[in-house]
């Protein structure tokens, strides 16, 4: 086989490669706008800063409402995989924070967090 024949095909197969990768990519990027449009800001949370938004919103929760249907369970599963330093982070009162804030109840949700101490 010639050697120009065999880089026409490794080009093809590159050219096909990149095709296929970039047409992931297109496919993706709509749910991912969908769902960061319609976000909320966590950050309103007592005891979640914005690297903890960030870890929240890879676990697919992205408003207050979702993040008021979690048990201490899946939240404390959430930091764990983040790592030791997230492991001391106490996360109890997020679902009810996240629920007054969901509900619009902004000073009922501005009184508990009074009572807060870093989220807890």
């Amino acid at each position: 086989m010639d050697w120009w024949l065999v880089l026409l095909i490794f080009i093809l197969l590159v050219l096909l490669v990149w095709w296929l990768l970039s047409r992931q990519t297109e496919e993706k990027a709509p749910t991912e706008k969908a769902q960061t449009s319609e976000a909320d800001d966590l950050t309103k949370i007592e005891g979640i800063g914005p690297k903890v938004q960030g870890l929240l919103n890879e676990a697919g929760i992205f408003t207050f409402a979702q993040l008021a249907g979690k048990t201490h369970e899946e939240l404390d599963a959430i930091l764990d995989a983040a790592g030791s330093i997230y492991k001391a982070m106490d996360e109890t009162s997020w679902p009810r924070q996240a629920k007054l804030a969901a509900d619009g109840k902004w000073e009922e949700l501005d009184k508990l967090q009074d009572e807060l101490v870093g989220g807890r």
